[in-house]
Parts: C-alpha cells; structure tokens; sequence
C-alpha cells in the first residue's frame, strides 16, 4: 500500500512545488510581468479651447516618444520588451470631466500609468485621483503654485514644467531689474493659471522695486481687447504682461498692434512660446518676450532634438518652453521602469525619485523633497531657461546666467510700420 502511495504522491509533490515556484518567481520576486503592452492613460482637451496642443504641446511629444520607443522594440521590463499604448479621452478643459475620465481610465481600462492634463485647472484636478489610486502621472503642461503645498502627500505625482513661482517670474523680475523696467501692466485670464501667475508677478515686481501701475481680468472667451489695450497704453507702464493662453495672447498682439501700443516691454503667456507666433506676426514679434526657455544652441543634444521635433510635427508647431522637458521627463520614465523591472507603480516610482537619468537635457532628477517622499517637480538646475525673447526668429535664453543665449533687447523695437 505505501508503495502506491509514494508512487503517485511523489509526482503530485513535485508538481506542487514546480507551481509554486512558477506562482513565486512570477508574482513575488520583484520583476518582470505577464502583460503584453505597457498601458497608458490621458484626459487631454481634444476638442475644446485649448485642443491646439494636441499638435504642439505634450501630446505631440508623447506620442513621437512612444513611436520611437515601439520602434526599438518597447520598453524591457524584467527582460521583456513591452510596447506602450496610449488611450486618451476628451475632457474640453472641464476639471470635472478630467476626473471621471482619469476613474475610469484606472478602474475600467486598467491602465499602467498616467500622462497628464492639458492646462493649470485640469493639472490640479488629476493630481488628487492619481494620488487616491497610487497611480504614477507624469504631467506636462500646467503647473500650479497651490499644488506644491500638496505634493508631500502626493507622492506618484510628477510635475515637469516650469511655472509662475516655480522660477519663472522671478526670473523675469530679475531681467526687468538688470535692464531698467520700473513699471508694469498686467492682464490675465480669470482662471487658475492666470490668478497664480498675476499674484506671483505682483510679489515679484513689489520685491524689485517695479510699480505695478494696473491689473485688468478677463475670461477665456474674450473677442475684444481695445479698452484693456488703451487702458494700458495710457498708464505709460514700461512692461504689458499677458498671463493667459494662445487665443488671448493672438487677440493681444493683434489688437497691440492695431492701436500703436508698443510697451518697451512685452510679456506674452503659452502662446507666445511657439514657433507659429512669428509665423504669424512676423518682424512684429522682434524683442517680444514669453515664458519657455529654450533653443538649438542650448546644447548639442536640444540643437539635435529641435531638429527631430521639427521633422515630426513640422516648423509651425515648435514649442521652445516645454518640449524639451516634456521629452527628457519621458526619458527619465522610461529608464525608471527598465530599472525597476516590474510595472508595480510603487516600484517605479521609488525608482523615478531617486534616480538620476541622462536626457537629453543632460543628467535629470526629480525633487521630492525630504527622503524622496512626496510628489516631483524639476529643480532649476534642469532647464535650459525660464524666459525666452523672440530675436530675428529665434527664441533666445535671456535668463542671467550661463544658460542665456543672448542678451535680452531693451526697449523692445517698435512695431515695424504697416
């Protein structure tokens, strides 16, 4: 009777044990995955007021980067090569559609990771549902002064662009004290991003000692401008910031140019970064500030990647403020993952806090602060620039220091004759 026994009980013994470790070796030992693809998930503006970024902001950078990525082959998690995939949902700018899609891109669509939003309202909306599903979202345009008190118990939120008080303006206010500026006038757009940005500026300007000689609101479905531009152009101000989007600042330089205001000093918000704003306004644009920066001669790397980005999404789409990092942010991510070789986001993520990655902006890391704990934003170090001046064409580096390109003109030319 033993003899039958161990005659069948030995083969189902090591059966056991060959699944187990097979259970184990998969599902316990720190690496590798079943999946096929690399899921990922985004609530963009696809169809409302800011859709344009679509083709010239993050989306347009992702989806180059996850065309090269498939390229080679996918992204090796724990040996194995994944390709990503991308399932985007429109939201039109509504914060309130941005959540319900962002639930149920992680609990229908089961995806691995998140990119972000479009826009400082939206930005601010994600975050807190990527935080309550411990879900990694790598963000791109937007950037929220009031987020940052957040991010310590954020942790999978990571922030990549530059913004109002994240060096931006006082790196502004620094130009405007070493040329000369004393006064300034201020439009911004009624919304998160506007409100952060006038705020910091008149913070900033106080500190430097620049009289901020008026400020007007306006909401994003302005179509005239001409008593704002008149109002500003009586007050005599040195500097005219206009801290809203593309169709704002369009209908800013068009109505600017229409009544003769040519400020010494012009300071345009997203818009004003793109290669289609000189393709538009033409010698008009000469010495015209905005926020950004970068160019081809920042580095050998950024001269090689502008002339990548300009091959796929052609010359009028160029983003000299956040292209650059969008893509060095990706790189990063990517890395994390084949480092951490698991899709598990806690593993990622501990290994996108505190790692160092080469980019294409050079060695990148992510501020986390104390003990890599709380959600990232990119320290200073890592951007090629923060305030970009349109000079014959090219949207020059004016910040002090040796990230500048050029200096920065002052007072800005007149507005060429008609």
């Amino acid at each position: 009777m033993w003899n039958k026994i161990l005659k069948y009980s030995i083969p189902l013994v090591i059966c056991l044990v060959l699944v187990l470790t097979t259970v184990f070796a998969s599902g316990c030992g720190g690496g590798g995955t079943e999946k096929n693809e690399i899921l990922i998930g985004a609530s963009r503006d696809i169809t409302g007021p800011m859709a344009g970024f679509q083709d010239f902001g993050f989306a347009a950078v992702y989806n180059m980067w996850i065309d090269e990525v498939n390229a080679a082959g996918g992204i090796d998690v724990g040996g194995k090569k994944l390709p990503v995939r991308i399932i985007e949902y429109d939201d039109g700018s509504d914060p309130a559609v941005v959540t319900r899609n962002l639930e149920k891109l992680i609990t229908e669509d089961k995806v691995d990771f998140l990119f972000g939003p479009t826009g400082t309202a939206s930005l601010f909306a994600a975050a807190p549902i990527a935080s309550k599903y411990n879900k990694i979202i790598i963000c791109g345009e937007g950037g929220a002064t009031t987020l940052i008190p957040k991010l310590p118990s954020m942790p999978y939120v990571f922030s990549v662009l530059n913004f109002s008080d994240h060096f931006q303006i006082p790196v502004f206010a620094d130009i405007c004290n070493e040329v000369g500026a004393k006064s300034a006038y201020i439009m911004y757009m009624s919304d998160l991003h506007g409100a952060e940005y006038n705020l910091t500026a008149q913070s900033e300007f106080t500190l430097k000692g620049i009289t901020v000689l008026g400020t007007k609101s306006i909401p994003p479905t302005i179509t005239d401008m001409d008593p704002i531009v008149k109002e500003a152009k009586a007050s005599g101000a040195d500097i005219f910031c206009s801290f809203s989007y593309p169709p704002q600042n369009i209908l800013f330089m068009s109505t600017a140019l229409a009544l003769d205001y040519s400020p010494k000093m012009v300071l345009l918000g997203p818009g004003g970064n793109f290669q289609f704003f000189p393709l538009m306004f033409g010698d008009a644009l000469q010495g015209v500030m905005a926020e950004g920066a970068w160019n081809a001669k920042s580095s050998p790397e950024a001269g090689a990647f502008a002339a990548k980005l300009e091959a796929t999404v052609g010359l009028g789409n160029m983003d000299w403020w956040g292209a650059i990092v969008y893509y060095a942010a990706l790189q990063h991510f990517a890395q994390a993952i084949e480092k951490a070789g698991t899709l598990e986001n806690k593993a990622v993520r501990d290994v996108i806090a505190t790692e160092t990655f080469e980019t294409v902006i050079g060695p990148m890391w992510w501020d986390c602060g104390p003990d890599h704990a709380g959600g990232g934003l990119l320290p200073q170090v890592c951007y090629a620039g923060q305030i970009g001046q349109w000079q014959n064409g090219i949207f020059e580096v004016i910040d002090p220091g040796d990230k500048r390109t050029a200096a920065p003109i002052y007072p800005k030319p007149p507005w060429p004759t008609p």
